[in-house]
């Protein structure tokens, strides 16, 4: 039953009831008048169904690869190494969903878009990111990882489609970056958990701990095995016989053994604030070097908080209750979405006042309401609502379903489960639709997406720029103190946490950095995400 058959409301009286299913009570909606008056709110009815949502994901699609997609080089050149991972990671999973709902409809578009998703592997600077921070390295664990789902799925649904050929140099990548990124797991400080990079004073942030989390799940579900034995993730490269990695074989439990392990410890890490929303991270307190680790614990917490790192975790928690069945899982992650909602001022009525994560109910980063988001937060909402997308999946219920995700490894849910996550997820497709609404008037003469889905002309009540105890790295750099850096001072690459700004306010998506293929991303992981909402 698709997301939207729980709301079958005239058009006119949708905007007066703000449901708040599977947020409290699933049973609940209560009066709702938007305080923000936008033209686009009044609003783009043709997203309330997948006739029409359908279609806008699929120009969402089109638009990010016929505007920053380079078929010279194989890559999207305006971004840079992570998020152009995330930009293959968003094209595959829209893929996936075009497949699984209209693959009839675009199977010329599908196999066209895949072309190109997998032409990036070549086009991929894999050489640089194996020297970059951890989280960095995790984002390429996920993309490909994703390209073998798409290929698994489509495989068997099309037999003229050749692109299992693909897939050993896919798993070979995402099992070399694994294994690299594994290396910042350390037990010495804070008892657990990753660090943020090597390259920096010990930092154990939230993205790069949820990032642990869903990467190794991911690998323990959907990773194939790999007997390519280069220690390079770059093809045909020369290796020394002594470095040969030995085979592995899929569902290997080091996978499973290290999904549990992270996120045992970052459950119990106290870096969520008092709203339930995680915030960036732990220093260690008069931590100086490897021999004199100050008190050793996660201690000094920067109060932070950006949309992604509410998102990451949704869907490396459904990952492991795909292998476990361990309900608690999914009781966190419904507990996670309830925060994240209800920060957005949906069900407080916020009237325009920010609510912590936006307000009247829109999904905002604090940096979108001045224009001051640098390429790395510019992609953070569309990386929150992919994984919302990979979380809401309906669950696996008897064996053929359970073999088409991946042989035997997950688990079986119980009708009564399973109808349970449906409802949940169902109650969120209203807040989602409100996003996606808002977003969609933010297209430009050319289609492309703003970064400011709100885009209001006056900034909601109580924002800040600058929080208590936020030092917001991801925009504003990183700090030249011995707090984040090392002694001496070495020099760490930071691209992507400066924001450009052009000075323009006549269109307020248009400040800042304005429009980019990152604002271009986030708008096809929403639309994404609505279609999977409304057809799944």
């Amino acid at each position: 039953m698709a997301f939207s058959t729980l709301w079958m409301l005239p058009p006119v009286l949708f905007l007066l009831l703000k449901p708040i299913q599977g947020v409290d009570d699933p049973k609940i909606s209560k009066a709702y008048t938007p305080s923000h008056k936008s033209a686009s709110c009044l609003f783009h009815r043709e997203l309330e169904n997948g006739t029409s949502s359908i279609p806008a994901m699929v120009d969402a699609l089109e638009v990010m690869q016929s505007q920053f997609w380079d078929s010279s080089t194989s890559t999207w050149p305006d971004g840079i190494d992570w998020t152009r991972a995330t930009f293959n990671t968003h094209v595959l999973t829209a893929l996936s969903v075009m497949a699984t709902y209209e693959d009839f409809t675009y199977s010329s578009e599908i196999k066209k878009y895949f072309s190109e998703a997998a032409a990036f592997y070549t086009g991929e600077n894999a050489t640089s990111l194996i020297t970059q921070k951890y989280d960095d390295q995790q984002w390429v664990i996920l993309e490909w990882l994703e390209g073998i789902k798409f290929i698994n799925l489509y495989s068997g649904m099309d037999a003229t489609f050749e692109g299992q050929k693909y897939s050993p140099d896919f798993a070979h990548r995402a099992r070399v970056f694994w294994d690299l990124a594994s290396q910042g797991y350390n037990t010495t400080l804070c008892g657990g958990g990753m660090l943020w990079t090597d390259q920096l004073a010990p930092y154990k942030n939230a993205i790069t701990n949820q990032l642990f989390v869903a990467s190794s799940i991911g690998m323990y579900l959907y990773f194939p095995g790999d007997s390519n034995p280069n220690p390079s993730p770059v093809a045909d490269s020369t290796y020394n016989s002594s470095q040969a990695l030995p085979p592995i074989k899929a569902h290997d439990p080091r996978y499973l053994e290290a999904a549990m392990e992270e996120y045992n410890w970052l459950s119990t890490s106290n870096m969520t604030n008092a709203q339930g929303l995680y915030v960036d991270g732990f220093h260690i307190t008069n931590w100086t070097s490897p021999t004199s680790i100050g008190t050793g614990k996660c201690d000094a917490r920067d109060e932070s908080v950006y949309t992604y790192n509410q998102g990451v975790l949704l869907s490396g928690i459904r990952g492991l209750w795909d292998a476990t069945g361990n309900e608690s899982y999914l009781t966190d992650g419904y507990g996670l979405m309830k925060s994240v909602i209800n920060a957005t001022g949906w069900q407080s009525m916020s009237n325009g006042s920010w609510a912590g994560l936006g307000s009247d109910g829109i999904l905002q980063d604090l940096c979108d309401v001045d224009g001051s988001c640098s390429q790395d937060a510019q992609n953070f909402k569309g990386i929150f609502f992919h994984h919302l997308t990979l979380f809401c999946q309906p669950l696996a219920m008897d064996e053929s379903q359970q073999k088409s995700q991946n042989d035997s490894v997950i688990f079986n849910a119980s009708p009564t489960q399973a109808q349970d996550h449906q409802i949940r997820c169902e109650g969120y497709e209203p807040w989602i639709l409100h996003n996606a609404q808002y977003a969609y008037a933010t297209r430009n003469v050319t289609g492309v997406y703003g970064g400011w889905w709100y885009a209001n002309d006056t900034i909601p009540t109580g924002w800040t720029s600058s929080p208590a105890g936020a030092a917001d790295v991801m925009n504003k750099g990183i700090p030249q103190n011995l707090i984040w850096r090392l002694p001496g001072n070495p020099s760490v690459p930071d691209a992507g946490t400066t924001p450009v700004v052009n000075g323009s306010t006549a269109d307020l998506n248009d400040r800042g950095r304005g429009r980019t293929v990152e604002t271009q991303n986030g708008g096809l992981a929403l639309m994404t995400c609505l279609v999977n909402a409304q057809e799944g």
